[in-house]
């Protein structure tokens, strides 16, 4: 054979090699392509669904303000995650016709739209009037006469605690009391920053009441307010005070904790 065929035969079948390799190989990475995108549209995805425990607990419908009478519109079950579940809610399970016993009650605080309600916050009453729900077990209502210039100019307002000063001996003779009402308001409307009024009712003790009814009837009361937070009893000494025998009293500048007998 002529060695000028013999060279052109060997360079096309290289060729033709070449040519093969490289259809094989875009064969295998079209199957490899298609696997990987049949694998990733046919796979299925699994989603797991864990459905947490919950509880029907008692909510309000809407906001509710102190004193506000309460109808069965204003309240609903609401499934609550057992995880979140405080003792002090009022459940399905252990009233269950709550909304109804709780029909015509009254809010002792309040209670925003979707909170859950307390019997704390929330008190069953048959004719009484919305100041007597508003009084902690063992306490009293007592109204003593205020003036502006007696009630921190008008800025003292319901829920507020005050210092009760005797003027005319120049002492305070009680310290952090609960205003629970100015005059005939026991609630603090929206926007307001003062509250002038004739009465300011509070909270005290028995012990407490004839204290300020003494002091009252000898000159005039005036209310200091208080910073919001701030306590100046300590727990043993608000205990004693719940039981009507102990008072916070300052005597020329000097604070000491007297034991009523």
């Amino acid at each position: 054979m002529h060695p000028h065929y013999e060279r052109n035969g060997q360079v096309n079948a290289a060729r033709i090699g070449v040519l093969v390799l490289a259809l094989v190989a875009a064969g295998l990475a079209a199957l490899l392509a298609r696997g990987l995108v049949s694998s990733g549209n046919d796979t299925p995805v699994e989603t797991q669904v864990v459905e947490e425990a919950t509880t029907d607990v008692l909510v309000s419908v809407q906001n509710l303000q102190i004193g506000q009478r309460v109808g069965r519109s204003d309240l609903r079950w609401q499934r609550w995650p057992d995880a979140s579940l405080n003792g002090a809610y009022i459940t399905k399970a252990q009233k269950p016709t709550a909304i109804e016993e709780y029909d015509g009650a009254v809010a002792r605080s309040a209670i925003l739209s979707g909170e859950p309600v307390t019997e704390d916050k929330l008190v069953s009453l048959t004719g009484a009037g919305f100041m007597s729900a508003l009084i902690t077990p063992g306490m009293r209502a007592t109204a003593v006469r205020i003036t502006p210039e007696t009630s921190a100019g008008g800025f003292i307002l319901p829920n507020d605690r005050v210092d009760i000063v005797d003027i005319q001996r120049g002492e305070t003779i009680l310290r952090n009391v609960r205003v629970l009402a100015i005059d005939q308001r026991f609630n603090e409307k929206a926007g307001e920053q003062v509250a002038v009024g004739k009465t300011a009712t509070l909270e005290l003790t028995p012990t407490q009441v004839e204290l300020v009814a003494v002091a009252e009837s000898e000159g005039h009361l005036a209310l200091s307010l208080r910073s919001m937070g701030e306590e100046d009893l300590t727990d043993e000494e608000l205990k004693a005070a719940g039981n009507g025998s102990v008072v916070k009293v300052v005597r020329y500048g000097t604070a000491q904790t007297v034991r009523v007998r």
